[in-house]
């Protein structure tokens, strides 16, 4: 081939890969996860915005997490088990303790975002470390940080009138009710363009609280702490529509989820390993999402894989050793997992393997934690008995719970 059609042709080739290039922008993310959203308070209480999302986009009404905030928290920050000795997060930080979710040997998925040159912003609550730790969120690669860190109660502070981290430096902020505030922030990061958006909501769960009147439709006075959670939760859809459709139309793919089951306060199971405990939901709406109802099985220890592939970044061996991209479900390819887990043990800190845990398992993904455990499904079954030594599983009936609202996926 003569040399000037030759080049002709690279001329033309380039041209094609800087249209390419310009059609298809890099993929971001806005993650938001919302705290104690059990199935119970979201199928009593009038939520247009994230059903519009269920209806438009890809909703997975199996989608399972730890019982508690801070393990939930974690998986999707590290992409391991709480069980895994590096991680020791199978309970909750609370107040004195001292725990903070460490950054190695497992790479933060913030950590990972970033060294690939993209950016990574966090807002809302973070749970992972005491309050006083205010550095701890940047220490995992969210750079900027902004958010009341901790539960409001106890550890200061009200929905009109709380502690504001931002970047390690503490301020307070008054007359802003937090729901609003969190979602004015998120608001500010979509239009800044960073690639990746973690937003955690405090709302709806406690202390239970009236807020403000326009952000919800109940009438009022609200009564009963179940009447103020639907409100708050209201209050949060409300906020949401303000937020989702300035994403989408930026070009974000959004995904919400909830962090756990419904508190027992409410008669909810958060805190135990049953399904009201566990089971929660995920909607997923944006540019390579296709929108239908998918009940495969889900789980947030998944989620870290997940955001690098739709990221296109690349996963090595540290980078979430447990988690498996489900991205192709949300295109509607793929096979679901086999098995999900979901775990329960001691106060964040304490290594679970010197502890007795209850286990539960729906199947439908391979356990990959470091202890090897084999799954079986038996209606009522608990699994159990995890040992260092062991390395065991046994599986006795279980005790029936307060109540059941789904049968187990078997």
């Amino acid at each position: 081939m003569p040399t000037a059609i030759r080049s002709f042709w690279i001329v033309l080739a380039a041209f094609a890969g800087l249209e390419a290039m310009a059609q298809s922008p890099p993929r971001k993310l806005l993650i938001v996860d919302i705290d104690d959203l059990g199935l119970e308070l979201l199928q009593a209480t009038p939520t247009p915005h994230l059903d519009s999302l269920a209806s438009q986009g890809r909703y997975y009404p199996r989608f399972y997490t730890s019982p508690m905030c801070t393990p939930t928290r974690a998986l999707f920050q590290l992409g391991a088990r709480g069980s895994r000795p590096e991680v020791r997060c199978t309970g909750n930080v609370s107040q004195g303790n001292s725990y903070r979710l460490p950054t190695t040997p497992f790479t933060p998925l913030a950590t990972r975002v970033r060294a690939a040159g993209r950016t990574a912003m966090k807002i809302g609550k973070w749970h992972l470390s005491p309050n006083d730790a205010l550095l701890h969120p940047n220490a995992l690669g969210w750079l900027p940080y902004a958010g009341a860190q901790g539960n409001l109660n106890p550890w200061g502070g009200t929905w009109f009138n709380y502690p504001e981290n931002i970047n390690g430096t503490l301020h307070w902020v008054s007359n802003t009710y937090l729901t609003t505030r969190e979602t004015n922030l998120g608001i500010r990061a979509v239009l800044d363009g960073y690639d990746l958006i973690s937003l955690s909501y405090h709302a709806p769960p406690q202390p239970f609280h009236n807020p403000p009147p326009s952000l919800h439709t109940f009438s009022l006075p609200l009564v009963g702490e179940r009447r103020q959670a639907q409100a708050a939760l209201q209050a949060v859809d409300t906020e949401l529509a303000r937020l989702t459709p300035l994403a989408l139309a930026l070009g974000y793919t959004v995904i919400i989820y909830s962090d756990n089951g419904l508190a027992g306060t409410l008669g909810g199971l958060k805190g135990t390993v049953y399904e009201g405990g566990v089971r929660t939901m995920l909607w997923a709406i944006g540019p390579g999402v296709l929108p239908g109802v998918d009940n495969s099985l889900i789980e947030v220890v998944d989620l870290y894989a997940t955001v690098l592939e739709i990221l296109g970044v690349s996963q090595g061996p540290m980078d979430g050793p447990d988690s498996e991209s489900f991205a192709p479900l949300l295109q509607g390819a793929g096979s679901p997992p086999l098995v999900v887990v979901a775990q329960r043990g001691g106060p964040s800190g304490v290594d679970p393997h010197t502890q007795n845990h209850l286990w539960r398992a729906w199947p439908e993904k391979t356990a990959t934690s470091s202890l090897s455990i084999r799954m079986s499904c038996v209606p009522g079954c608990l699994i159990f008995g995890m040992t260092r030594k062991s390395r065991q599983t046994s599986c006795s009936p279980a005790p029936s719970p307060p109540r059941r609202l789904w049968p187990m996926a078997c």
